[in-house]
């Protein structure tokens, strides 16, 4: 039987020339999961933020940050899953 080789002229599958050659990034380019893991990451920073500078503990910081995290879990995991 003969193998089945991966189709390179499908769109998303370029590849760099060289593992370790550093690509530049299109903001125009940005997916809709890359923009979620972008509001978790403000998320919890703006809640590590308030914990270090106001009188907040850390822990019940970020604990609420990752509360607020959590609709950004569920909607790109079960609500818009990746195809």
């Amino acid at each position: 039987m003969a193998e089945r080789q991966p189709n390179s002229n499908s769109p998303g599958t370029a590849r760099p020339s060289s593992p370790d050659e550093p690509q530049p990034v299109d903001p125009a380019r940005l997916s809709r999961y890359d923009l979620l893991l972008g509001s978790m990451l403000l998320v919890l920073l703006a809640a590590w933020l308030v914990g270090q500078l106001s009188s907040v503990p850390v822990w019940a910081a970020m604990a609420t940050g990752s509360l607020l995290a959590v609709p950004l879990v569920a909607d790109g995991l079960a609500v818009n899953p990746p195809a």
